[in-house]
């Protein structure tokens, strides 16, 4: 058990010992908590980027879809964007 593992403190030695093994551990944690934020920010990082390729991909469809003379309610039904969102975007393609 913990008993057996610990060891008993008889010099400054031992002390310092305990002082440079605690310093070792820290730094392990702290590498593994950076290790975490940066996997996280990574995955965050990819969310975004194909929700931003998916509503650009939106967008190109829309703009080809209104192009071609189809009404508003029609592109909501074949893309299953909102009325709003297929608004917005006819709005941006007359400019």
């Amino acid at each position: 058990g913990i008993k057996d593992e610990c060891k008993e403190l008889n010099t400054v030695e031992d002390l310092t010992e305990v002082g440079s093994m605690l310093e070792t551990n820290v730094k392990i944690w702290e590498e593994k908590i950076l290790e975490k934020g940066i996997e996280k920010g990574i995955e965050k990082g990819i969310e975004k980027g194909i929700e931003k390729g998916i509503e650009k991909r939106d967008l190109e469809i829309v703009t080809k879809m209104i192009e071609n003379g189809i009404n508003s309610a029609d592109i909501r039904k074949m893309t299953g964007l909102s009325l709003a969102k297929v608004e917005q975007i006819k709005r941006k393609v007359r400019k």
